[in-house]
């Protein structure tokens, strides 16, 4: 995957946390170091193009390739930044055809690439999407708010927002932000934040955790606060997942639990997110057990005093 940055974020490489997530570096592995390119099976999955079928009552689609920058612990490293995944409008016509066909999926997320840095495509989708009866829910993941701030005065954003706002009035829509460490909420970003809040939609975050960046309880508690104070839900926090060229920042979950433990232990509970293991071969994000239950019979407080429950 090749380097690619905004003209926003070189201003911030010089903050190691933001490097770290996007420079290439000669200690980057340029081989395979883990044994999957798609542990989240998503290729195998794919019914028609951009459409994953994965699990039973949603969907993903995929909007594009194409992203303001490329952040280099990408999950989907064997793709971003390729022509391959632009959607034509037989494509968009494909995969409103299946989910016609299939009414058990309620709940569309809308991922890439970033849907928000191809808003074209984003909103011929959300135009179709949201006369479908049997899609309930609607999400958009998006990182273009922490990487390319300024894009949100540009009119076809401004038009896609307008879009968001219209199609969540009658129904849930979700906006997840994925936001890694506390030097990406500057004054451009957290403004983004408030412009996104005045829309019809729910604000989500997800993290993934990053070997040497951000898995750091203070690192992480700040964040969190930071973004429940700015009316942002977090979500996820994720487990690096095991992909090609990416095994670099997957740390040890032992230390990433003691941190979700005592994150849980001091943040309101809205303000803390799920730690998550995305389990490789498609088996789905599974939730983490804290270090709160020590066996069967006994659970230890936020305290770390143990107690005997029935």
């Amino acid at each position: 995957m090749k380097e690619k940055l905004t003209p926003y974020l070189k201003n911030l490489s010089g903050l190691p946390a933001i490097a770290a997530q996007y420079l290439a570096t000669t200690a980057e592995p340029n081989a395979c170091d883990l044994e999957y390119d798609d542990p989240l099976l998503e290729d195998e999955h794919e019914v028609v193009k951009g459409l994953v079928h994965k699990y039973p009552n949603r969907a993903l689609i995929k909007v594009s390739y194409q992203c303001a920058a490329h952040c280099r612990f990408c999950t989907r490293i064997r793709q971003i930044g390729t022509n391959a995944g632009n959607l034509t409008a037989t494509d968009v016509s494909s995969i409103m055809e299946y989910l016609t066909r299939h009414p058990e999926i309620d709940d569309v997320i809308l991922s890439g690439g970033d849907p928000l840095y191809s808003p074209g495509i984003t909103t011929q989708l959300l135009e179709q999407l949201r006369h479908i009866p049997s899609v309930n829910v609607l999400r958009i993941g998006t990182r273009l708010p922490l990487q390319l701030p300024g894009a949100f005065q540009r009119n076809t954003i401004k038009e896609l927002l307008s879009l968001i706002d219209e199609t969540g009035k009658k129904k849930p829509f979700f906006i997840l932000l994925h936001v890694n460490h506390p030097d990406e909420l500057t004054t451009e970003a957290m403004d983004v934040i408030k412009l996104l809040r005045q829309l019809r939609v729910t604000l989500l975050s997800q993290t993934v955790f990053l070997k040497g960046i951000n898995d750091e309880y203070d690192v992480l508690h700040d964040l969190y606060t930071r973004l429940y104070h700015a009316g942002v839900i977090p979500y996820y926090l994720y487990h690096c997942d095991d992909v090609n060229g990416i095994g670099h920042f997957a740390g040890d979950i032992a230390k990433e639990t003691a941190i979700a433990t005592r994150l849980t232990a001091t943040l309101s509970g809205i303000a803390c997110p799920t730690y998550i293991i995305d389990i490789k071969n498609g088996h789905g994000k599974i939730p983490v057990p804290l270090n709160f239950i020590s066996d069967r019979k006994n659970t230890i407080d936020f305290n770390g005093k143990m107690h005997e429950y029935h």
